[in-house]
């Protein structure tokens, strides 16, 4: 039999209004990195992390670029 070991997903909004220049373009980079879903609109960015070593790595990467966002989390 195998467990699993279930995760808190978390989904990390990213507002499009950024004082970084190209901030799509760093996301996107960020995105591919860590091989999550990302969902580009023209007004915000969706991130939907399932893992919580993911997810740190995003937000620490986030953080260091100076990109605001609002992280929500799924229980």
């Amino acid at each position: 039999m195998i467990k699993v070991n279930p995760e808190v997903a978390t989904k990390i909004r990213i507002p499009a209004e950024q004082k970084v220049q190209y901030a799509y373009n760093q996301v996107n980079k960020i995105v591919k990195a860590n091989q999550v879903q990302a969902d580009f609109h023209s007004d915000r960015i969706d991130i939907s992390s399932p893992t919580a070593r993911q997810t740190t790595s995003i937000l620490d990467k986030l953080q260091e670029l100076g990109i605001n966002f609002v992280k929500q989390s799924k229980h």
